[in-house]
Order: structure tokens, then C-alpha cells, then sequence
């Protein structure tokens, strides 16, 4: 389970760098009005949240299957929460612009939702495998 929770870390670190980089040419690339001063701050808060979550998650699934569901799901509910929750109040609080920053959320969503699901299934069909 070790190698698991660093292959893991190692891949959200990977896809943070991807990300700044991603985060830096959209700062330089658009308008002025597009730009976001608090895009890292948010994907520091993705990248920091997919990752609690993620190993909450895969010391769960050691145990019956039953349990890592239920948590798998409160999980999801507490997630979903969550980023409804950040979403307020970066419209709220944030001087970037509303649209630039739906399309940042809705970005970091998506990449940090596809590699923890992706890992989390391997890992998932690696210990099936075992069992």
C-alpha cells in the first residue's frame, strides 16, 4: 500500500507542475481581464484535497467492501460539498474574473477527478486480484 500512496503523490506532484505550467501560459497567453492571480491558490487547494481524500480512500479499501463503499461515498458527498462551498467563495471573495475562474474550477476538477479515479479503480482491481 506504500508504493501505492507515493506512486500516487508522485502523480498529483507530476500534474501540479503540468498544471502551473498550463496555469502560467494562460496568464501570459489571454487578455487582461482573464487573468488569474488566484488560479494556484486553487489548484493547491485541488491538488491537496484529491490527495487527503485519495489516501483516506486507500487505507479503507484493506478492509470489507461493504465499509470502503460507504466511505467512498461519503467521501464523494463531503467532496461535492466541499467544492460547492470553494466555488462561493472564490466568486464571492475573488477580484479574477467569474468566467476565467469557472473554467479554472471546472479544469482542475476534471484532471485531479480522472487521476484519482483512475488510480483508485487500479489499485481497486490490484487488490481484487490478490483477494
Amino acid at each position: 500500500m506504500k508504493s501505492s500512496s507515493l506512486k500516487f503523490l508522485l502523480a498529483v506532484f507530476i500534474l501540479s507542475v503540468i498544471c502551473i505550467a498550463v496555469e502560467f501560459l494562460w496568464n501570459r497567453q489571454v487578455a487582461e481581464n482573464m487573468r488569474m492571480k488566484d488560479g494556484f491558490l486553487l489548484l493547491g487547494i485541488f491538488a491537496a484535497s484529491v490527495t487527503a481524500i485519495h489516501l483516506i480512500l486507500l487505507k479503507s479499501s484493506n478492509g470489507e467492501g461493504k465499509l470502503f463503499v460507504q466511505k467512498y461515498l461519503a467521501a464523494t458527498v463531503f467532496k461535492f460539498m466541499f467544492y460547492v462551498f470553494l466555488v462561493i467563495v472564490f466568486l464571492l471573495f475573488s477580484a479574477d474574473n467569474k468566467t476565467a475562474l469557472i473554467l479554472h474550477f471546472l479544469f482542475y476538477y476534471a484532471v485531479f477527478t480522472i487521476l484519482e479515479v483512475s488510480m483508485l479503480y487500479a489499485e481497486l482491481n490490484k487488490l481484487r486480484g490478490k483477494g
